[in-house]
């Protein structure tokens, strides 16, 4: 279904995941993405990173996204906070954003881009923004990380067909 790197023809598929400070929402929905691909076998020859609008280099995961993952089993690489950087934008095939000013945030930086950034909750085919629990109380972790994963499992099929088109070329 995709082609890796070493195959003919096309190369790796990009999936760059944003939020607004890179330690919380974008490598929580990165790591979900990761794990379902894996879990599926369609990891080969698709890059999924994430950075921040506003992020700041090398801050950590938040602890307690760091603790929701590994309840499910998943053990990020480690990982450090990274800015948007233009030639990330540029690069990606599919850029995701937890929140409309993300996309708007990013469409300032390249408007090139805006054609291949959507909404995670677009591809569920709603429209809502993904509320930033970071430094908020368990709860609010815990509703994020459930609305997360409804939509990633609401929206996988559009998903996957967003990255089959990137490499077919369609």
């Amino acid at each position: 279904m995709f082609l890796s790197d070493g195959e003919e023809g096309l190369g790796t598929i990009h999936l760059l995941v944003v939020c607004t400070a890179n330690v919380c929402r974008s490598p929580l929905v990165a790591a979900l993405i990761q794990q379902r691909l894996a879990d599926t076998n369609l990891s080969e020859g698709i890059r999924v990173e994430s950075a921040g609008v506003y992020g700041h280099t090398g801050d950590s995961i938040d602890p307690v996204v760091l603790d929701l993952l590994r309840e499910l089993g998943i053990e990020p690489a480690a990982h450090r906070a990274t800015p948007v950087e233009e030639s990330a934008l540029y690069g990606a095939d599919l850029v995701l954003v937890m929140e409309e000013a993300h996309r708007q945030s990013l469409f300032y930086r390249l408007p090139a881009a805006l054609p291949k950034i959507f909404m995670l909750s677009e591809l569920a085919g709603r429209y809502e923004d993904i509320r930033d629990p970071h430094g908020q109380d368990l709860a609010d972790y815990r509703a994020t990380f459930d609305q997360v994963t409804e939509l990633l499992e609401a929206g996988w099929p559009t998903l996957m067909q967003k990255l089959q088109k990137k490499n077919t070329g369609a």
